[in-house]
């Protein structure tokens, strides 16, 4: 269960944060991209007021943790008729830096837990995940601000909603995308190797959302100019999920539901929008992408698992503190609208989330493999000096539309050897897995894993390839006595696939186990071997997950 501190455990926290070392907050970030007076005039402030620290004073500036921290108390302090507000510690960082969130109700609740037996769809917003990119973190305060204060409170009769304002501090601090282990954390949502990625899941293993707002920013200029001889020109980009087995109701619903009602907001408000695209830091290589498919990153991990989930990208990485009210407004409008659509759909929202979540959910066949279709595009652009529309005629990978490389059925569930489970199981219990033993060995027909060829990858890349190529083979073998089975009929299922299938990108098995040495440790039961006697072989339980260190 998420632990809950009083005020002065976050406040202490904040402070001896700060005692470590200056925070990049408290100045402007490095590394400007100094724009243009005839650039600037595009971007003037929104007449919008942000009720955050950051906007206190006539310039805007930084907000530090010990300020987030003092803010995220008062609000849970404050008792307003419309909306109950909890305060909870999800862990400390490596660098010593609290991570809180904030519950909203209108019901008081204390734990997730409670929150989710309320029985209205959850929905969580991400903010900061990457410590550059502060827009996302000041906007989570902003939106939580006109939850309690009684503005938003009114779609608290419809949905429950969880907020981490700033989920990479060490980051935030030191002005890097990385957290201190020097992990891109929107790329382990897969792997769970760090600690922030692990004190998200926990948290919504006991209220799953249906709903995930994950609030970022984007490069504006730089390699944009370098490649491209221009910079980024929207307000907003945005992406749901593109990974290939996100359900198809959920993805529905992103589509002809949630983005519509974003994009008219931003209309309204005479901002522009595009889909989220990025671009390597190789030069001369002018292909852009837009965001991955892969499995571990949030907006693909959270549509995984049934929800309606969004990567917002406001304009605002490389530019110091130009424009940022602007910024943070736009992530604002942006999610206010988001909310606004869950309320109004929030019978879709459950159903869809229940179907993506139920055994049928994760039948259909595993996709391996996948390539993305290679599209002739106009990107809209800005000229560096003048600040006058420019485009520029480029090929981009679209990852919303793929094509399967390979495929293979889903099996029953997957057998896994106690020496490989050791390894594995406390990422697996974040998904919140049923974890079935054998009690006694059972004879029956499996299908195994030959190793074919490692694989040398980028694990930084964008969409990452698969490091393993393998075969599948069916033989008859006895299961040992103490060998666990994770079936695939379970809410997590498909990620369980995508996890322990070892030639999937970003496989867990893969990782962990000594491919070199073909000891993969993982064979598959098909589900015509799942018969009664083998199910009568075993016995079941569900594990909580702990956020300390696997």
């Amino acid at each position: 269960m998420v632990r809950i501190r009083q005020l002065a455990t976050l406040l202490l926290g904040a402070a001896l944060s700060a005692a470590c070392g200056a925070y990049a907050q408290d100045a402007p970030p490095h590394r400007r991209f100094l724009q243009t007076p005839e650039v600037l005039a595009r971007y003037p402030d929104l007449p919008i007021r942000l009720p955050t620290p950051a906007f206190r004073s006539p310039e805007p500036r930084l907000t530090t943790d010990a300020e987030l921290a003092a803010f995220a108390q008062a609000l849970a302090a404050t008792a307003h008729a419309s909306a109950s507000v909890t305060l909870l510690s999800l862990g400390m960082t490596p660098g010593g830096r609290d991570v809180p969130a904030l519950l909203f109700t209108r019901q008081r609740v204390a734990t997730p837990r409670d929150l989710a037996a309320l029985g209205r769809p959850v929905v969580l917003m991400i903010g900061q995940q990457h410590g550059n990119e502060p827009a996302g973190a000041e906007a989570a305060l902003a939106i939580a601000a006109l939850l309690a204060d009684g503005q938003l409170s009114p779609l608290l009769d419809k949905l429950s909603v969880m907020i981490v304002p700033r989920a990479n501090p060490d980051g935030a601090a030191a002005d890097t995308r990385e957290n201190a282990d020097g992990a891109d954390i929107n790329r382990d949502h897969g792997l769970m190797s760090q600690p922030e990625v692990r004190m998200i899941h926990r948290l919504v293993l006991d209220a799953p959302p249906a709903l995930v707002i994950d609030a970022h920013e984007f490069t504006v200029g730089r390699r944009w100019v370098e490649k491209l001889g221009g910079l980024q020109a929207v307000d907003l980009m945005l992406l749901s999920s593109t990974h290939p087995m996100t359900p198809p109701a959920t993805r529905k619903l992103a589509d002809e539901i949630f983005q519509p009602a974003m994009e008219r907001a931003i209309g309204t408000h005479r901002l522009s929008s595009f889909v989220y695209h990025t671009t390597s830091s190789r030069a001369g290589d002018r292909t852009i992408s837009t965001g991955g498919n892969a499995a571990g990153i949030a907006r693909n991990a959270f549509g995984l698992m049934g929800a309606v989930s969004f990567l917002l990208e406001t304009r605002g990485v490389g530019i110091g503190l130009d424009s940022y009210q602007r910024r943070v407004a736009t992530h604002v409008i942006a999610i206010t609208a988001l909310l606004q659509a869950a309320a109004s759909h929030a019978d879709a929202l459950t159903k869809s989330m229940a179907a993506a979540r139920s055994p049928e959910g994760s039948a259909g066949d595993i996709v391996v493999a996948h390539a993305a279709e290679r599209t002739a595009i106009l990107l809209p652009l800005i000229d560096p000096q003048s600040g006058a529309d420019t485009i520029a005629a480029i090929d981009m990978l679209d990852t919303r539309v793929v094509s399967s490389v390979e495929r293979r059925p889903r099996p029953a569930g997957y057998i896994v050897t106690t020496e490989r489970m050791a390894a594995i199981r406390p990422q697996l219990a974040f998904f919140g897995t049923r974890f079935c033993a054998f009690q006694r060995p059972i004879d029956t027909m499996v299908e195994r894993f030959d190793i074919l060829k490692r694989i040398t990858t980028d694990p930084r890349a964008i969409n990452p390839e698969r490091s393993l190529n393998v075969a599948l083979r069916t033989e008859r073998a006895i299961i040992p006595a103490g060998s666990v089975f994770i079936p695939m009929d379970q809410p997590a299922g498909l990620r369980l696939a995508l996890a322990l299938e070892p030639d999937t990108p970003g496989s867990l098995v893969a990782r962990s186990a000594d491919a070199d040495k073909g000891r993969l440790g993982v064979t598959r039961l098909p589900i015509p071997a799942l018969t009664p006697e083998v199910a009568a072989a075993m016995t079941c339980e569900v594990q909580a997950a702990a956020v300390s260190s696997p």
